[in-house]
């Protein structure tokens, strides 16, 4: 039985993660599989949106994710208002921005899964392997001030959360 964390973190992982934790050729595997270990063994509280699982399951079916592990989270009355603040401020900044931004055809899905963190009250970070995913958050960081941390798959979960890993 996981043991209580000092402090509690609750993660929500996009769509980019579930892909890179499947994906066994995956540069990002053994990190996918690294951060669920940490998480789960720590007694820390995974989301899955509604929205990652849709998009993943055009690749792949739902049923093959550590669901388990996971509480779904739907999209609510309360996230979309949250999305239409942050994609209203994304699109404002559309001249500013990369145009591979720009051109995503998920910024409102990005913006949809930030809504979702930002306004569940548990939920502390968010855990993506999408660097564009990324560009997004700073600029969301600059106008709306989002409440949780956005944490790259490629940082180490030591790292991310401040631990010691003495796995190694």
């Amino acid at each position: 039985m996981p043991r209580a964390p000092a402090t509690a973190h609750g993660v929500l992982c996009d769509t980019s993660y579930f892909i890179r934790w499947a994906k066994s050729d995956d540069p990002l595997h053994t990190a996918a599989h690294a951060y669920l270990k940490y998480l789960v063994e720590g007694g820390h509280t995974l989301y899955v949106s509604t929205i990652a699982l849709a998009e993943y399951s055009v690749r792949d079916a739902i049923s093959n994710l550590p669901l388990r592990y996971f509480r779904v989270l739907p999209f609510n009355v309360d996230h979309a208002q949250r999305a239409g603040e942050f994609t209203r401020a994304v699109l404002q900044a559309r001249g500013s921005m990369p145009e591979q931004i720009t051109q995503r055809v998920v910024i409102p899905n990005d913006s949809k899964m930030f809504a979702q963190a930002d306004v569940t009250p548990d939920v502390t970070h968010y855990l993506t392997a999408d660097g564009e995913c990324e560009k997004v958050y700073r600029l969301l960081k600059s106008k709306e001030n989002p409440r949780f941390q956005f944490v790259k798959l490629s940082t180490p979960w030591h790292q991310a959360f401040g631990q010691l890993d003495l796995s190694e």
